[in-house]
């Protein structure tokens, strides 16, 4: 009966799948890592990854078919790998590009307004000099033009939690606030920290603090665009106290009613957490959780022994993809996309496919 229950479930998940992955990559450019999606109102898809110090972008209208990589700039020791590497989010008219350079220490920034083929580097979005030289950073768009950016940022004499905000998809900026200080004088200094938009301009910033020795997930939502962030709370019902760091900042999202999903690693297992529900234990042996809405549906992937596993709502978790790391998701009305790195052939490359 068991046998049979989880023959079921295959069954229902792959028909919420595409026939097959699709590879992102042409072949001169496997080996890229660190693969990041955003989806326009419209339904095009923008991918972005890096390679050594360059920074790609490539579109896709339907997941299928993709556009020959473009090289948006080259940057001096780019952040890269363990969570680092460029972001991207999109509205119809314009598309945002940010990447790190450990070199200058500066959080940078491209636009484009043809979907990709040629690319403006504006100012650094850190604005005082090297702040954001740990490489440790996340963006994220609601399609409509509201864009936050977060990043760990050593300006002070700790890591600090700092973030910025644009209403016309990134073309401009406010200034550049505090998210964050610890009383303990740092927050985790190796995780990266995470940020989603609700559909009522709600913006939540999440990351791994560092309070008494405990290296637990803290969250803030803004309820004003981004212009100021309330009391923190604490995520899930347990602690981790550690010495290192795990470099694991999980992800949170949004539905479209509002209500936030957060996951996050604490020791080998993987949590969730919703403003309902504290804490509930997704599995042992789990790392790097990420997690996204196709429609109302929430997802959840984390990494297990080398294979990405999915929870798609009240589902049983599956094997997702074999040989595979570093997802991550880009939520949408009716499916989601979720791209990540493939190790299952002879090169290295980036895979995407559609949830619904």
């Amino acid at each position: 009966m068991k046998s049979l229950r989880t023959l079921l479930a295959v069954i229902a998940l792959t028909s919420t799948l595409t026939a097959a992955p699709v590879e992102v990559l042409p072949p001169d450019l496997r080996g890229a890592v660190q693969p990041q999606v955003a989806v326009a109102p419209s339904g095009r898809i923008h991918v972005v990854l890096g390679k050594d110090n360059a920074i790609f972008h490539t579109t896709s209208p339907d997941g299928h078919t993709f556009s020959a990589p473009v090289r948006i700039g080259e940057l001096e020791k780019l952040a890269l790998r363990m969570r680092r590497g460029p972001r991207v989010s999109a509205t119809d008219k314009l598309v945002l590009v940010t990447a790190i350079s450990h070199t200058d220490g500066n959080l940078h920034a491209w636009t484009s307004a043809d979907a990709g083929k040629t690319w403006k580097e504006s100012a650094s979005l850190n604005t005082t000099v090297k702040s954001a030289r740990e490489g440790l950073h996340s963006i994220a768009g609601d399609g409509r033009g509201l864009v936050a950016a977060v990043w760990l940022d050593l300006r002070g004499s700790g890591t600090e939690l700092w973030g910025r905000v644009s209403r016309d998809g990134g073309a401009t900026w406010a200034g550049d606030t505090r998210i964050y200080q610890s009383p303990d004088g740092h927050v985790c200094e190796c995780c990266v920290p995470s940020i989603a938009i609700g559909p009522r301009g709600e913006i939540a910033a999440m990351w791994r603090n560092w309070l008494g020795g405990s290296r637990d997930m803290w969250a803030a939502i803004s309820t004003d665009g981004g212009r100021s962030f309330p009391q923190p709370q604490k995520l899930g019902t347990g602690s981790w106290p550690l010495k290192g760091c795990p470099m694991d900042g999980g992800g949170i999202a949004f539905s479209p009613a509002g209500d936030w999903l957060a996951a996050w690693r604490r020791e080998r297992a993987a949590y969730s957490g919703t403003s309902e529900a504290p804490e509930k234990l997704l599995a042992v042996n789990a790392v790097q959780p990420v997690v996204g809405f196709a429609g109302k549906t929430p997802l959840m992937l984390w990494e297990s022994d080398g294979a990405l596993v999915l929870q798609r709502g009240p589902e049983a978790a599956i094997h997702f993809a074999k040989s595979a790391t570093s997802a991550a998701v880009a939520s949408g009305p009716d499916s989601a996309i979720v791209v990540w790195e493939s190790n299952a052939g002879a090169e290295k490359t980036i895979l995407l496919d559609r949830i619904r």
